[in-house]
């Protein structure tokens, strides 16, 4: 018997079992991607889930030395896929979209981490922004720090007025606050700024008005839901509006305060 001829039929199957080996089988989730990237349509046939059961088919079989990377697979529908075989693909079309499609995905995801890194850095710069606003307004109430539910109040701020709002209101703040005040009247320092920004946006009329009833609040008795209402007629009916800040220096009491407002209002 032909020794040679004898080893060189045996070692046929052994070959055949190396080749097998070699064929690792798809991850389920690159599956998914291949699916999704394709729109679960074959792309030889057009055939779309469910109307057919999809597989993922090598590009360039792996017999021929394909492997399982995303660029070299593609969805096909269960009868092209069984009458493809393992020969190449002769219309590069198809390896020509692949590729372009690939090449898209991987422009959106640069674009997503860029936009990613871009929202990381604005946090930063806010979480900067916040650190600074209370070092500077910590220098108007010295021996004392602002704590993180200060800070928050700040944040809150920030998002709402700007930078050189919140540090002019406290400049304006910072004129009423004594050379060496106590707990509460760094607290009436504090949560005032945000009132004197809101007050700051107001138009310069209805800024008047304002500091004329604080003038007020400081003298005599007040009625919050008349005061603002009886001073906006007045001043609708003609009544100058320094005049009304004058007049609310010097008025005895919210009787008479009252009684004036409604004379020039009812004309």
């Amino acid at each position: 018997m032909d020794q040679t001829g004898f080893f060189n039929g045996a070692e046929a199957p052994q070959q055949n079992e190396e080749i097998m080996s070699t064929r690792e089988a798809i991850r389920k989730s690159v599956r998914f991607e291949v699916f999704k990237r394709d729109n679960f349509t074959c792309q030889y046939c057009g055939a779309k889930s469910p109307d057919v059961v999809l597989h993922v088919d090598h590009i360039n079989p792996v017999s021929k030395g394909g492997d399982n990377e995303i660029i070299n697979l593609i969805t096909s529908c269960e009868p092209c896929n069984l009458g493809k075989s393992d020969r190449l693909l002769s219309d590069s079309s198809v390896i020509d979209r692949q590729r372009a499609q690939l090449e898209e995905l991987n422009e959106r995801r640069e674009q997503l981490e860029m936009m990613l890194a871009w929202r990381d850095s604005l946090q930063s710069l806010d979480e900067e922004l916040v650190e600074e606003t209370a070092a500077r307004l910590e220098k108007y109430i010295p021996g004392n720090t602002i704590n993180e539910a200060g800070k928050n109040n700040i944040r809150k701020w920030l998002k709402k007025y700007s930078f050189e709002e919140i540090m002019a209101a406290a400049e304006i703040a910072d004129e009423k606050l004594p050379t060496s005040p106590d707990q509460e009247e760094i607290q009436a320092f504090f949560f005032s700024i945000p009132k004197l920004c809101a007050v700051k946006r107001l138009p310069e009329e209805k800024q008047r008005l304002r500091y004329a009833r604080g003038i007020l609040r400081n003298r005599i008795y007040v009625n919050e839901k008349q005061v603002m209402q009886l001073m906006e007629k007045a001043v609708d009916a003609g009544l100058d509006v320094e005049e009304l800040i004058e007049y609310a220096k010097e008025v005895p009491n919210w009787t008479a305060f009252r009684a004036e407002m409604e004379a020039i209002a009812n004309g």
